[in-house]
């Protein structure tokens, strides 16, 4: 089972950190989107008025019973469905009636699910859908698209995505043929996802396998390899020109899922990048160049991983001409259990960045005395005031208690043990970090 996790992982690299599902594209899948294409010069016929919006839906069988339709504006509908246990719905037949409606019109798609089931491909390509929510459901056929072609003439219009709590449900041989090679290459859309989105999150997504029993048939350690050399190679640059929120959060996943957003992929105009919750544990060294990379940043969420290790992070100031405000970089409960002179003073000169460690679980032993002398000679930023009201964790005696109030004594140190902690923390540097 670990070998499934770790390719998942790897998928999730590649596709957005966005599920994963997979089946094998059919002749007949391929013949009907064909069929379906020509609805970009309007060959099919098309709805003459909104009132035959809301009357061709009520003919979409499962959608007309599990889903409402309402007018939100002059051009745009609001549909909402709740999927109850036993029931179901599909993205084809959704597609089926978007093409047949005037090119002016934009759909907002909610779908809640009570033990319900929906077949929904990735990147649910549909046109004219706006926005798409999915929360609490189970999809099945996410994969079915990764590799069909037509996929990429369907307009991109998804601006605003947001999965929360999705389970997708694999099976074995669909896993194994969606993955890349060299002659059978996923799609852009596939890989990249909505690149025309504001928003993008996944929350607390999740993969499980329905037919654990056929694990025997397929190398996956091969196919994984040929997988990874094929993405090296190609080198496919995702252009999110709008993305302001990115959020990948709650998986408990390692630092792979995010490398691709964070070095590879342009998001220019991103504000929010949220990996909290993930597992991670040396992501921040991958973002030293933050505002560089992301000169719109406002909040960097990496709260609840396992970061151990704090760099140094610079504050670019106003070198970067779109800087506004101060960027806040979360670090809040991780595993940083060691606050040194040498990390205070590189936060001593921040003026457009605020790094926040607070509930940490510190180690308050003698080297602690010396970061407070510091705090009474150093003028801090305001926005650090935070820091000598940072709580220990260990030891017992002084859990809880906030570092402003100890004393040596409590420490069971005296000048000689401060002064030889003093020396050891000069012998090892803060500035190695420096990057």
């Amino acid at each position: 089972m670990n070998t499934y996790l770790i390719f998942l992982s790897f998928c999730h690299l590649f596709r957005l950190g966005l599920g994963f599902d997979i089946f094998t594209v059919t002749t007949e899948r391929h013949n009907d989107l064909v069929a379906k294409q020509p609805q970009t010069n309007y060959s099919v016929d098309i709805f003459n008025n909104f009132s035959d919006v809301m009357n061709e839906f009520e003919m979409l069988g499962n959608w007309s019973n599990l889903c409402n339709i309402s007018q939100t504006g002059r051009t745009d509908f609001n549909i909402i469905c709740i999927i109850k246990r036993s029931s179901s719905i599909k993205l084809s037949e959704f597609r089926d009636f978007t093409y047949r409606v005037l090119p002016n019109i934009r759909f907002d798609l909610s779908v809640t699910c009570e033990d319900g089931i929906i077949y929904f491909p990735w990147p649910f390509r549909a046109d004219k859908l706006h926005r798409i929510h999915i929360k609490d459901c189970r999809i099945k056929d996410y994969c079915t698209e990764f590799k069909d072609t037509l996929i990429d003439h369907i307009p991109d219009t998804i601006t605003y995505l947001h999965m929360d709590n999705v389970t997708t449900i694999l099976r074995m041989e669909e896993l194994y043929d969606s993955l890349s090679k060299a002659n059978s290459p996923i799609t852009r859309a596939a890989e990249c996802g909505p690149e025309n989105a504001f928003v993008i999150i996944q929350r607390g997504t999740k993969a499980t396998f329905e037919d654990m029993q056929n694990n025997g048939l397929f190398n996956f350690s091969a196919a994984m390899t040929n997988d990874k050399h094929y993405f090296d190679i190609q080198k496919r640059t995702c252009l999110y020109k709008n993305l302001e929120i990115f959020q990948v959060s709650g998986m408990n996943i390692e630092r792979q899922i995010v490398d691709k957003i964070v070095q590879v992929d342009v998001a220019e105009n991103l504000k929010i990048l949220n990996f909290s919750g993930n597992g991670i544990y040396d992501t921040l060294y991958k973002l030293q160049g933050w505002r560089l990379r992301f000169p719109m940043m406002e909040y960097i969420d990496l709260s609840d991983n396992n970061i151990k290790d704090l760099p140094m992070i610079r504050d670019f100031g106003m070198t970067v001409e779109e800087t506004k405000s101060v960027g806040i970089i979360d670090i809040r409960r991780n595993k940083i259990t060691s606050l040194t002179k040498g990390m205070i003073d590189s936060f001593s000169t921040h003026e457009f960045v605020k790094v926040d460690i607070s509930e940490n679980p510190f180690i308050c032993d003698c080297g602690i005395i010396e970061v407070m002398e510091y705090f009474s000679s150093k003028t801090m930023p305001k926005a650090y005031d935070y820091l000598e009201s940072l709580e220990c964790a260990n030891p017992s005696n002084v859990r809880g208690r906030k570092l402003k109030s100890l004393s040596l004594t409590e420490l069971n140190c005296n000048k000689k043990t401060v002064f030889l902690s003093v020396n050891l923390f000069k012998k090892y540097d803060y500035g190695k970090f420096i990057f």
